[in-house]
């Protein structure tokens, strides 16, 4: 079953490593996964009994997306491990402060609460810039996206069976969340203890070479080298016209996706009072093993047709998931034993395709922004598509949430207009697109390097 995590076809110099990586992942992802926005929405809303703060929840790894630059500027001098682990020491303690947070405290407990999530998230983001760094030293390119799959692949599932789990408990009894954020925490630490045996090839070399240049005024500092990063990402959308309008497309997608799942969550959690199990289940765990499932049916499509033809496909999955949700919300409205039934079963068909847009929207949003990308700019390409993703989800949980409110389930028509106008974008991009070539007859890799971890989001 584990034959996913398999070694002997890596590099022996890359072996030790990576056998340390999958031991500290199979007890980072227990903790790192209460963290994320569908589980903390479904305990805001239910333990803490604020739902207003449900797109507060959403956005906050949105949040940690913005800061994306920032974290680059920081760590860029910095020993890699060391400053993993201290990063990795915050977030656990940021989380570990939750058992302390009173329930009964209405509503700062549940402020508390996405102020404790926020502040996980933001160092969590961190430890995506510095784990990117610790893996382009450390694995040759032709290896490195197969380990990155593998890795997450372990990640989606530990993130499966703790869902399940943690909501069951919390469905026993919701103050279980006293004992569940500390013991967490703690193993997060312990999975911190093989990180010692990984080691940064080259980087005392490197960090030596970066100080030199910062005394010899060589290299720009910190803050400069971040105001110079703004200016070239500012730079690039204003001349690479392609890219810019295949980022107005994604952010159409983005934005419609953004702002129906807060409205889901607040659907599932007040207005069914779904359990926390049923709440996860449907907004989370079911998507996710559909995304598992079907990565690898995707990604011979994308390689076949180029990301913006294969945009067009997968933008269709995103349509109908959609509409097949608004369908089961009006479907609820007409408030009969009859409808109930049909209505969860169009809801439950309606998760299933979610989760079959997101294995392809995972491997076209982590790969998308490389056919514009040049050789020695693909990290400022990337980090605009990421920042980009920030600021929609920012905006969209709560434009989804106030229209919710006061429209009820057709506010989710806004929803269906963002994903129409991102069909038709992606489409008329791809019909001005030149062909795009055969791919190689090599495929072993494929699913693997499809699902490299990046920041939060699949479409």
């Amino acid at each position: 079953m584990l034959d996913f995590l398999r070694a002997d076809d890596l590099p022996p110099m890359t072996r030790p490593n990576y056998a340390a990586e999958v031991r500290h992942v199979s007890l980072w992802g227990v903790f790192a996964n209460l963290v994320d926005g569908a589980f903390s929405s479904i305990v805001v809303a239910k333990t803490f009994n604020v739902p207003l703060l449900i797109p507060v929840v959403w956005a906050t790894p949105m949040l940690a997306n913005l800061v994306t630059f920032l974290w680059g500027v920081v760590v860029r001098s910095q020993p890699k491990i060391r400053t993993f682990v201290v990063l990795a020491f915050c977030a656990v303690a940021s989380a570990a402060s939750i058992a302390f947070t009173p329930s009964d405290w209405h509503p700062w407990g549940g402020w508390l609460f996405a102020g404790q999530v926020a502040c996980a998230r933001i160092f969590l983001s961190g430890l995506i810039t510095v784990r990117a760094a610790i893996w382009r030293a450390n694995y040759p390119k032709s290896h490195r996206a197969r380990i990155a799959g593998r890795l997450q692949t372990l990640y989606v599932l530990l993130m499966l069976v703790v869902g399940a789990v943690v909501s069951l408990l919390f469905d026993r009894h919701a103050d279980y969340y006293r004992i569940v954020y500390p013991v967490i925490a703690l193993i997060g630490v312990i999975s911190l203890i093989p990180l010692r045996r990984v080691r940064v090839r080259g980087e005392p070399r490197e960090l030596s070479r970066l100080r030199l240049r910062l005394a010899g005024g060589e290299e720009r500092g910190r803050w400069a080298r971040f105001r110079h990063s703004m200016y070239e990402a500012s730079s690039i959308l204003t001349r690479d016209r392609a890219f810019a309008r295949y980022c107005t497309a994604q952010y159409l997608l983005g934005s419609a996706n953004l702002m129906v799942d807060p409205v889901l969550t607040i659907f599932l959690t007040q207005g069914l009072c779904l359990s926390y199990f049923g709440s996860y289940l449907l907004m989370e765990q079911i998507p996710a093993v559909l995304a598992l499932l079907t990565i690898a049916r995707w990604a011979p499509l994308f390689d076949r047709v180029g990301v913006l033809r294969f945009r067009v496909f997968n933008t269709a999955f995103w349509l109908v998931s959609i509409l097949l949700a608004t369908a089961a919300l009006l479907v609820y409205q007409l408030a009969s034993p009859l409808a109930a039934g049909v209505g969860m079963g169009v809801f439950v068909v309606a998760r299933v395709i979610n989760g079959m847009a997101r294995g392809g929207g995972g491997i076209a949003w982590n790969l998308g922004h490389l056919q514009f990308a040049g050789e020695h700019d693909a990290d400022l390409y990337m980090g605009i598509h990421v920042a980009l993703t920030g600021l929609r989800g920012m905006l969209m949980s709560f434009v989804g949430t106030v229209a919710y409110k006061f429209c009820g389930a057709w506010a989710l028509l806004l929803g269906i207009a963002l994903v129409v106008a991102a069909q038709i974008a992606f489409r008329r991009l791809a019909r001005s697109a030149p062909p795009t070539p055969e791919p190689a007859a090599r495929t072993p890799e494929i699913a693997g390097r499809t699902v490299v971890p990046q920041p939060v989001e699949t479409t």
